[in-house]
């Protein structure tokens, strides 16, 4: 069972909007009533949303750490077309204008780290590969994500005709909230999650290829050169880890930090191994301002 800690008393909960190309974009922050020591923005991932976050923000928050997650356009709360994610270019902007955002919130001396989970996790990899993308950050993480996955599972033959696809149809993912978590009070919740977007139109997984092309092709810019890991359970019922692991340590040229979890579920902040998980996030980023307080 997941430990019960009594409720923090020092977090503020904020949702700040963030109007982006006809669409109101929800910012969730919660901070720590004393000055933020760290911040950590938040990818999510397909189906989820910030509100799958309402414990772990609290706990970053106790840590001194300010936590943000958007809403991505058409998730959660923000507005937009669910289901139908927007062209790559827009995505990019959205993410950008939200870090930027946040980084004027904590200020230019507060370390910040980007954080993706799952899907979020190929959202940050493309966005770090975006020469637009100038938003100066500290460190990132990647938790359970799948990097290139239709690249890995699509033959090209495949990957053409997906690249062509045009279609609203919609594809279910086919998401089981079993493989995210065996606690059956978190599992309840995702299968009743009104806000869960469980399905994309197929023009959407078009606009995933373009994603990862953004960052698979040979020739990718170079991402920022920050520290950086990737972490995950010891095994996950829906991410290939020793294939995205290969991907993760191609991008950054085998200087990523590689971190495992004793749980063998796909959502780590739904079970057992979730406080350790927002300590050693908040204990990274804390690490990236050490520098600056060396006279």
């Amino acid at each position: 069972m997941i430990e019960t800690r009594r409720p923090p008393q020092n977090v503020r909960r904020e949702i700040i909007t963030l109007p982006r190309g006809g669409a109101d974009l929800a910012l969730h922050l919660w901070r720590p009533r004393g000055e933020a020591k760290g911040a950590v923005f938040y990818f999510h991932g397909l189906q989820s949303h910030a509100g799958w976050l309402w414990e772990v923000g609290p706990r970053f928050a106790d840590n001194d750490i300010a936590f943000f997650v958007l809403d991505r356009r058409g998730s959660g709360i923000s507005g937009g077309d669910r289901g139908d994610l927007p062209d790559t270019g827009t995505i990019m902007a959205d993410y950008t204008a939200a870090i930027a955002h946040t980084r004027e919130l904590v200020g230019d001396d507060v370390p910040l780290t980007l954080f993706g989970h799952c899907l979020g996790g190929s959202f940050l990899a493309a966005l770090l590969h975006d020469p637009a993308f100038t938003v100066r950050h500290e460190a990132t993480v990647f938790c359970s994500a799948w990097l290139g996955r239709l690249h890995t599972v699509l033959s090209p033959r495949e990957r053409a005709e997906l690249a062509a696809e045009q279609g609203s149809e919609p594809w279910d993912a086919g998401l089981k909230s079993a493989d995210f978590t065996a606690d059956p009070r978190y599992r309840d919740f995702i299968d009743h999650d009104d806000l869960a977007v469980r399905s994309l139109t197929r023009r959407s997984r078009a606009v995933l290829l373009a994603l990862e092309a953004r960052y698979m092709a040979p020739d990718r810019p170079r991402p920022p050169d920050a520290p950086t890991a990737f972490v995950s359970g010891l095994t996950d019922p829906i991410v290939d880890l020793e294939a995205t692991r290969g991907v993760f340590q191609e991008l950054f040229d085998g200087r990523g930090l590689v971190l495992q979890f004793p749980t063998d579920r796909h959502y780590l902040f739904y079970t057992d191994v979730r406080d350790g998980l927002v300590d050693w996030a908040s204990t990274h980023t804390l690490l990236q301002g050490l520098d600056r307080d060396v006279v």
